[in-house]
């Protein structure tokens, strides 16, 4: 009986992904931006710690890491995929800030969130980006993660819509 108490016990542990509750995302934005952008477009990416968050903002991170690192993420609407974008809703001041909530994202350990700056030309491209390290993403209550997004100067040339 003790056998099949701990083999249960196991089997109950390879359930389905354990999902979170969520975090919020505290965007500040240079003033140098306001104009150019249409959207934010954020990523989340597993190994984290194996980015340079100083490269990372300097190119789209679709292009930088394989598809099978973007964690699946989840707004407060239902939308799900590997990135999320969301329109530009900013609180005027010095510097300009938005809040935004992802939720339902997958409990997990060495994390990056990429925040992407979308311009607004006819074919958009990264006017701006944020990089910062998620350590840990628990069933708890989850710290903001603040995301400075600063004016990319060259602007890249890619896309960075998923």
């Amino acid at each position: 009986m003790k056998k099949l108490f701990v083999t249960l016990l196991v089997l109950a542990g390879c359930g389905p992904e354990q999902r979170g509750p969520g975090f919020p995302v505290e965007l500040y934005v240079t003033a140098g931006l306001l104009d150019d952008l249409s959207a934010f477009q954020i990523s989340l990416v597993t190994k984290g710690s194996s980015l340079d968050c100083v490269a990372v903002q300097k190119a789209c991170i679709k292009d930088q890491v394989d598809a099978t690192r973007f964690v699946k993420l989840k707004d407060s609407t239902g939308k799900e995929g590997p990135s999320l974008t969301f329109p530009i809703v900013l609180v005027a001041g010095s510097p300009n800030t938005q809040d935004v909530s992802l939720t339902d994202v997958p409990l997990g350990k060495d994390l990056a969130l990429i925040v992407e700056a979308v311009s607004k030309e006819s074919t958009p491209r990264l006017a701006g980006s944020s990089c910062n390290y998620v350590k840990e993403l628990t069933a708890g209550t989850n710290a903001a993660v603040p995301a400075r997004i600063e004016v990319l100067s060259p602007r890249a040339a890619c896309d960075p819509r998923h």
